[in-house]
Parts: structure tokens; C-alpha cells; sequence
């Protein structure tokens, strides 16, 4: 029943009369008709809107609400998206304090540009079960009209402050309002709130905190931690919790430790969670042992650590800076697997014949002693022959008998049709100051590689075990490239004269050929890039569609606990499945292990944009003198807007636009390849080198802004053709005033 539901007239109604004629009503309630079912006078209808405000932003004025009152049509943000389309959102503006409503909504119904992770949206409630609410998409809503916080850096211009915009794509500065000016100076990097402005071309915003200068890389890596809203330091009690470790129980476990077990890591790494160790059997095949560091027994179910793992999802890694899932005193030390520390681990034992063909294999819970803690770069030189294994007092055959079984290993994963790709990366060399001064290029080698195809062993290993257990599985898949991206890259071997089959067969292998086909080095380096972005995102998901990338039916991540929470929840698994601890059982239910599994899909989406940015805006500290010189680039993509270079053989990234081209209309072609000036004749194709101007260096946005100088190619039988055409055109029209004295 309504209480004073009556028509008062020239008086606002109550707040609770307004909730519960909004409570009763079957479809959301406009202004204009409370108005009128309450008599309210024209005159005070911006009063009522203003209560109405009340009502709707205020928590504090409507705590007994329930989720059956919450309205039908309500903006939503996306937190999570999983392989299905269905994406998980939560209320913008949630009216009932201590409460989270949460909605599934099927973003494949939605016409157009899917959402992603972090957009908001106007959605429609369909179904307000307190357990699990449903929501239709409506449509999506402009990307910035909710953004609260901006970040960048401040300048001064016409005595008014402004912010250059950290976001990469927004060019446009905000202007800066403070009532305090002399706290700030030039090139600050602040964290400012947006405020309202009735002009549409110029945001306001309101300075929040400072956060360094912009010449600080210290301070570069704390925007871009703020930004991406990762978290760094651990709450105390999951620190107290992590001071009082399980013992390790030497009698419940395998004894390991009489092997020449190595660890192969880069050079700055802190956290060892593998070893390696192989033996032939006599018969041409061999015995190979991945042991992985035991996490689980320092990490309870459902203890202070493990509900912080979870939420982290994985370690973070930023260049100079590392922000662990796991404490310290976890990461780096007790589930380290430091050389000559008794360790305990999860290891699997594997049995190869001599083609590299797995014939058995077994789970072990056992304790470790690493022989030597191995980089990257001194396994390489002993493969190379530069070295023997007696500089890092190894027995002799220790790395030999790796490198033997990696061969196998790798012919076989050839055959198998994975996927070969050979990227470049870079890294950011620092100084003994912590301070930019280099960029370095890795590039892939046999002793990465070598490590890579154990890891995919183990992890294969893992996920066939708790299939033949039949018991819940985090798969690691890849989904197939989609048609619409493999129309691109056909169209881009065309404009190469690669020849392909009207249907190619996209397998990993087709794409393999492909490369092979692109003979010069610039074409490859383009095909390369083109291939990487028809890839689907790999993800985490309890429904198995395989990994396409690595050729694989069934696949799983096992091999690093220590940094992704993934490999954690396995190694429960794997643990329970082979009775390997008579406590180990999985707690969660599959529903929420699928749940847990889109969490960390998006964290570590997260984590990936933040290392991206960090090392752009890094990169462009060290690249800074290059304002104002001029640089021979490569092209490497093409749009509308102007192209996309590459800088110093892939040392970074720039972007020329189309307005300091030679002047005229330009267009993009069919094929998407070129960029075609259509009165001038000038052309602009991928792979061409261009001579350019670096006029822009953003550090906070990474962004790098190059002018044109020499370069492309010019059509002049085509221009010329066109200009007589015009000119044909002109002479054949009378002048004016002639038919008259005709």
C-alpha cells in the first residue's frame, strides 16, 4: 500500500511516498509523470528533480532497498568478459550501501562493436534474482562521458594550467582548475578529477594528487600503477599470515635432491619456480623432470594470502619493478627454488623415446635441491660451444642432456604444426641510478626455447591427468583467428604477389608457409605483425576448445605458481587427483572455478597494458634526444589517419600523419595496404622507407609524432592522366556569355 499517495498541490511529495509509488510501478517513472500523479506545480519540478537526485545518489537515504528495487533501466560497468560473450557488470551509481549487484548481460546479441572490459552501458534488467540478475544491452555508452580521473602532465599556457592527457589516444588538453598554483611546476604528473563544464570541446578537471615529475621513471611507473589500478603493497594481515609458514614434511614427500637439477632464467629475475634435470634411458630415449615450486603448501585455500592472490590474479611485471601476487618473503624466498636450499615442489616425471613422442609420465610431490641457477644467456653460450658446463661446476652432460632432449622436443612440436612466431622485445636497460638509458631488443634463442617446450610438456602433462581423473580443469585455450581478420591478411598477401588458395586453410602450419613466402625481411617483420594480430586472446576457461597457437587438443598452465594464480589452482588439482596429500581437496564448485577463471583472464589483460605503457613511456625517456632529428623508418601499417612507422629496427614505434603528407586527398585502398594521394599520384605502402622529422616525444602517453620528408613513390602518368582529364573537362564547358553572341 502507498502511504500519502495523494495530490497535494504547490507542495513536494515525501521521499518515502516517492520510493514506493517507484516500488509499485511495472516500467521506470519519468519526471513529468510523478509530477502529475502528485500534483506538483510547474514551478517546483526543479525542487522535485532535485529530491529526486537525493534518492537516486545518496546510500544513505535508501539503505533498505532490495534488489527487486532496483530501477529496469540502469548503467552498468563491465568487469569481466569470458569466451562465450558473457560479460559480468555492476551497477555505476549502486544505491544500497553494502551491497554489490552484479548482472550478466549476452554481449553477442549486441549489434555493432561488442563491449569490452571497463566500458559502461545502459542495460535493461530482465531478471532480479538475488542469486544471479540478468541484463539486455541497450547500447554502449560514450567512453569518457564516466570517467572520473584523468592522468598526465601539467603545463602552463596564457597564465592558465592544462594537462596533457597520459590516455594515448586523446590529443586534446584539459584545462586545470586549482585554487592553489604555486604548489605545482611545469611537467608534473598529477592524478585530477573531471568536473562539469558547459564547454563540449574543453574538459575541466580538478587536481587530486601529485604524483612526481615527469623526468622521474620512479614516478612514470607509480602513474601507470595508479592508472591501471593495481596494488603494490600487501595488507597487513596477509603479511602477518606469511610470517607463519606450513613446515615442510620431508616424510610425506619424494626425495629429489641427489639430481643435477638447474633453474634457467633471465638475468633479472628474483622468482624461481622451475628446475630442469634429464638423463637418457639407455634404450635412445629419455627421463625428464620438470619441478615446479609447491605453493600450494604455503598458500591455504581460502587463507588471507590465497583470497589476495586470487584478487591480483598474477604478478605484474614492470621494467625495474616488480608487483608479486605473492608476498616476498613466498615469491623470493621460501617457494623460490634458490640453488643449494632444500625446496619442496610438484615435479613430473616424464619418459620420451628417442623421436621426442611421450610414452608415461607421473606426478611427484617431493623436496628439491637446485644445483645452480642458470640466465638465459650463459645456457646459450654452452650451446653454442662457447662454454662447457664445468665454468658453472655442473657434472658433465648436465645442459648436454637438455639440449638433446629440447631437439626432440622441438622437431616433434614442428611436425605437431605449432604455431612460429619469433618476435621481437624489448627491454629497458637502467643505470646503477635506476634511471633509462638504453633500449635492448631480445630476440628468441634456443635456450628460451628449450625452457618453453618443458613448459609446454609439463602443462600437457597436467591437463591429460585431470581429464583421466575427470576432474576440473583451468584450461589455458586460443581460439582460431576469426574470418573478418583473415580477410585482411589475404588481402595483404595479395598486395605481397603471395600466392594462397582462394580458401586457405588457416592452420598454424598455412601461416608458417606463409612466412616462408615472405622473402625479404621487411615483409616478414609486416607478416609477422599481421598474423599476431589475427590471433583470439587466450584465456582461461573450464570449457576446453584447445590451443590453437601451440596445435594442442588439451592444455593448461602448471609451471608457474608463484606468479599466476592459475597454476596454483592446478597444482591443487593435480594434487587431489593423484592423492598426493590426504587434505588436498578442491573446495570450490566448477561454477566458481569458471567464475575465477574469467577474474584472471581480465587481471591478466590488465597486467599486460600495464607493462605495455610502462615501457612506452620508458622507451620514449631514452628516446628524447631524438626530437628534432631526422629518421629513416619503415612502414608497418596503414589507416585513414596516416601511417604507422617502425623506428630504429623495431626499437619503437611512430606515427606520421596524413596532414604533414605532400598535399592532397588521400585514400585508403581496398586491400588496406596503401595510402593513395588522389589528385597527386603519391602512394604510401607498407614496407616502404620513408626519410622523417620526429617533431613529438610524449613521455607520459608514449606517443611518437614523426613529419614527412622524403619517401613513397609518385605516380605521375596517373596524375598527369587525371590533370588532363580535369583540364579536358574545363575546356569542353562554354565560357560563360558566349552562347549569347552566338
Amino acid at each position: 500500500m502507498i502511504h500519502n499517495l495523494v495530490k497535494i498541490k504547490n507542495s513536494l511529495p515525501s521521499k518515502e511516498a516517492i520510493k514506493d509509488f517507484i516500488r509499485i510501478s511495472s516500467k521506470p517513472i519519468k519526471l513529468r509523470e510523478i509530477a502529475r500523479v502528485f500534483g506538483v506545480a510547474p514551478n517546483d519540478r526543479a525542487a522535485l528533480r532535485r529530491l529526486l537526485t537525493e534518492i537516486g545518489d545518496s546510500p544513505k537515504n535508501w539503505r533498505k532497498k532490495e534488489a527487486s528495487d532496483i530501477p529496469e533501466l540502469c548503467i552498468m560497468k563491465i568487469y569481466s568478459i569470458d569466451n562465450d560473450g558473457i560479460a559480468i557488470a555492476t551497477l555505476v551509481d549502486n544505491p544500497i550501501e553494502n551491497a554489490e549487484f552484479r548482472a550478466e548481460i549476452d554481449t553477442s546479441l549486441k549489434r555493432g562493436r561488442s563491449p569490452s572490459l571497463g566500458d559502461v552501458v545502459l542495460a535493461r534488467i530482465r531478471n532480479k534474482q538475488d542469486d544471479k540478475m540478468t541484463a539486455e544491452l541497450i547500447r554502449i555508452l560514450p567512453k569518457n562521458k564516466y570517467q572520473c580521473y584523468v592522468y598526465g602532465r601539467t603545463f602552463k599556457s596564457k597564465g592558465n594550467w592544462y594537462i596533457e592527457n597520459a590516455d594515448k589516444g586523446t590529443h586534446r588538453p584539459i584545462f586545470l582548475d586549482m585554487a592553489d598554483h604555486e604548489k605545482l611546476e611545469e611537467g608534473t604528473l598529477i592524478k585530477a578529477e573531471l568536473v562539469k563544464t558547459s564547454n563540449r570541446y574543453l574538459k575541466k578537471a580538478k587536481l587530486t594528487s601529485i604524483i612526481g615529475h615527469v623526468t622521474n621513471p620512479q614516478s612514470i611507473l607509480e602513474m601507470t600503477i595508479d592508472e591501471c589500478n593495481l596494488v603494490e603493497k600487501f595488507p597487513e594481515e596477509v603479511l602477518k599470515c606469511s610470517l607463519n609458514p606450513r613446515p615442510l614434511k620431508y616424510s610425506e614427500r619424494e626425495d629429489l635432491t641427489e639430481l643435477n637439477l638447474v633453474t634457467i632464467d633471465g638475468s633479472d629475475a628474483k622468482d624461481f619456480d622451475d628446475a630442469v634435470f634429464a638423463e637418457p634411458t639407455g634404450d635412445g630415449g629419455w627421463r625428464l623432470i620438470i619441478a615446479i615450486a609447491d605453493v600450494s603448501l604455503y598458500v591455504n585455500e581460502d587463507s588471507e594470502i590465497d583470497v589476495e592472490a586470487k584478487k591480483r590474479g598474477n604478478s605484474v611485471y614492470l621494467p625495474g619493478r616488480v608487483l608479486p601476487m605473492l608476498p616476498e618473503i613466498l615469491s623470493n624466498d621460501l617457494c623460490s627454488l634458490k640453488p643449494n636450499e632444500e625446496r619442496a615442489c610438484l615435479a613430473v616425471e616424464i619418459y620420451l623415446d628417442a623421436t621426442g613422442n611421450k610414452i608415461k609420465h607421473r606426478f611427484i610431490r617431493g623436496v628439491i635441491k637446485s644445483r645452480a641457477r642458470l640466465t638465459y644467456d650463459s645456457v646459450q653460450s654452452v650451446y653454442e660451444g662457447l662454454f662447457d658446463e664445468g665454468k658453472f661446476n655442473l657434472p658433465d652432460g648436465t645442459l648436454h642432456n637438455l639440449f638433446a632432449v629440447y631437439k626432440c622436443l622441438n622437431e616433434a612440436s614442428r611436425k605437431r604444426g605449432r604455431l612460429e612466431l619469433y618476435l621481437k622485445e624489448r627491454s629497458i636497460k637502467f643505470s646503477h641510478e635506476m634511471y633509462p638509458i638504453d633500449i635492448e631488443i631480445r630476440e628468441q634463442k634456443q635456450a628460451n626455447e628449450l625452457i618453453e617446450e618443458f613448459m609446454v610438456l609439463a602443462n600437457i602433462c597436467a591437463a591429460e591427468t585431470l581429464e583421466g581423473k575427470q576432474k576440473t580443469c583451468i584450461y589455458r585455450v586460443h581460439e582460431p583467428p576469426s574470418s573478418d581478420k583473415l580477410a585482411e591478411l589475404v588481402l595483404l598477401a595479395d598486395e605481397m604477389n603471395i600466392n594462397l588458395p582462394k580458401s586457405p586453410n588457416f592452420t598454424p602450419q598455412q601461416f608458417n608457409l606463409l612466412l616462408k613466402k615472405g622473402m625479404k625481411t621487411s615483409n616478414k617483420e609486416i607478416l609477422q605483425n599481421a598474423i599476431l594480430r589475427c590471433q583470439s586472446r587466450a584465456a582461461y576457461s573450464t570449457k576446453n576448445v584447445g590451443h590453437y597457437g601451440l596445435g594442442l587438443q588439451r592444455y593448461t598452465h602448471f609451471t608457474s605458481p608463484i606468479r599466476r594464480y592459475s597454476d596454483l589452482l592446478v597444482h591443487r588439482a593435480l594434487i587431489a587427483a593423484c592423492n598426493l596429500d590426504p587434505n588436498g581437496i578442491m573446495k570450490d564448485s566448477k561454477e566458481l572455478i569458471a567464475e575465477t577463471c574469467n577474474h584472471i583472464s581480465q587481471t591478466e589483460q590488465v597486467a599486460a597494458k600495464a607493462e605495455r605503457l610502462a615501457v612506452n613511456r620508458l622507451a620514449n625517456i631514452v628516446l628524447s634526444s631524438l626530437l628534432g632529428t631526422e629518421q629513416e623508418v619503415v612502414i608497418t601499417g596503414v589507416t585513414v589517419a596516416g601511417l604507422f612507422v617502425s623506428i630504429g629496427n623495431g626499437v619503437a614505434e611512430g606515427f606520421v600523419s596524413r596532414k604533414s603528407l605532400p598535399d592532397d586527398f588521400y585514400i585508403l585502398d581496398n586491400k588496406k595496404t596503401q595510402l593513395i594521394g588522389r589528385h597527386t599520384g603519391w602512394r604510401f605502402r607498407l614496407g616502404d622507407i620513408l626519410k622523417t622529422m620526429v617533431s613529438e616525444i610524449s613521455i607520459v602517453s608514449g606517443n611518437i609524432s614523426l613529419s614527412w620528408i622524403t619517401g613513397g613513390c609518385k605516380d605521375n602518368y596517373s596524375s598527369q592522366n587525371k590533370r588532363k582529364k580535369v583540364q579536358n573537362r574545363k575546356n569542353s564547358k562554354p565560357k560563360k556569355g558566349k552562347e549569347k553572341r552566338l
